[in-house]
């Protein structure tokens, strides 16, 4: 009875990880495609819908993709609004930061959840989450303590940064966002969102810029809709429902890994020993929110108590 249910554990933990490690590539294929960010945003809709929709006609679930009653569809398009918006913003950090810089900031995006959900929905902050954000912007002031001269002296540098945390900010407005829709088919609100993201950002796109159909950059734009949208969102629509939550916040930590990694690699760009330990108290104190744990000072006074 153990064996299979192992290899049935085993098989969506190897398709969540191959997902996060690929999405953490996504900023190299931006860059390398060297198209406007509103370019990569809208081709990303057009060619990640197109790729969604065709995976759902064979898999059987054509249909589902317009099973949307008036309440689904206004928050669907309000989810997608914010999601898009987020796309140009993380990929503007991109190019006017880092990868790796701008994927640090990006993973603030639970505490706004939390925090959001506490101030705005009414949900309950417990002490031990307080202490969790307040480790992660502890995090953050490590992150950005090496690069205090940078954002003085450089207005782009200081620019990515805060599109980075305005694309972390819009991920959050998302997340809550869907959280309000139910049971909607995670397959069919992506098509909804890339659908929104194409006809919201065709009025931007720079036509001049649009590469000949023999350039290379259409392969790095076809990777971010076709892999990055189409192959990752089917990834992770497969293996999350099969997967313990734990196993979800510990994958995840291959996302901004691989996205440090394809950064030196490609880029030769690498963060400091001093980012590194921030980046790793703003990863640990994201699974301590996502799980429910209990600040260590907190158990420790309630022993003592």
């Amino acid at each position: 009875m153990s064996s299979p249910r192992a290899g049935d554990d085993l098989r969506p933990a190897i398709e969540l990880a191959i997902g996060m490690a690929i999405s953490g590539t996504v900023g190299v294929f931006a860059l390398q495609s060297g198209q406007p960010t509103a370019n990569i945003v809208f081709f990303r809709c057009v060619l990640g819908a197109t790729s969604l929709v065709a995976w759902c006609m064979f898999i059987g679930r054509g249909r589902e993709l317009i099973a949307f009653d008036r309440r689904g569809l206004l928050l669907g398009t309000l989810s997608g609004v914010f999601l898009v918006l987020n796309w140009l913003a993380i990929f503007e950090a991109f190019r006017l930061t880092s990868i790796g810089f701008a994927t640090i900031i990006y993973h603030l995006q639970p505490f706004w959840i939390v925090l959001a959900g506490g101030f705005l929905l009414g949900e309950v902050i417990t002490r031990s989450k307080y202490l969790w954000i307040a480790t992660a912007f502890a995090g953050l002031l490590l992150v950005v303590g090496p690069k205090v001269g940078a954002l003085s002296a450089d207005h782009d540098f200081t620019l990515g940064m805060i599109y980075a945390l305005l694309a972390s900010m819009l991920y959050a407005a998302s997340t809550l966002t869907v959280r309000m829709l139910g049971t909607t088919r995670p397959e069919a609100l992506s098509v909804l969102h890339c659908l929104i993201g194409a006809v919201l950002f065709l009025p931007f796109v720079q036509t001049a810029a649009v590469p000949d159909t023999s350039e290379p950059a259409w392969l790095w734009l076809a990777g971010i809709g076709v892999i990055h949208t189409g192959i990752v969102y089917v990834l992770f629509y497969a293996s999350y429902p099969r997967l313990p939550t734990t196993a979800i916040a510990v994958l995840a930590f291959l996302n901004p890994a691989t996205a440090l990694l394809s950064d030196f690699v490609v880029f030769g760009r690498a963060i400091t020993l001093l980012q590194a330990a921030g980046l790793a108290l703003i990863l640990l104190a994201g699974v301590g929110v996502n799980l429910g744990w209990r600040f260590p000072t907190t158990v420790k006074a309630r022993q003592q108590g």
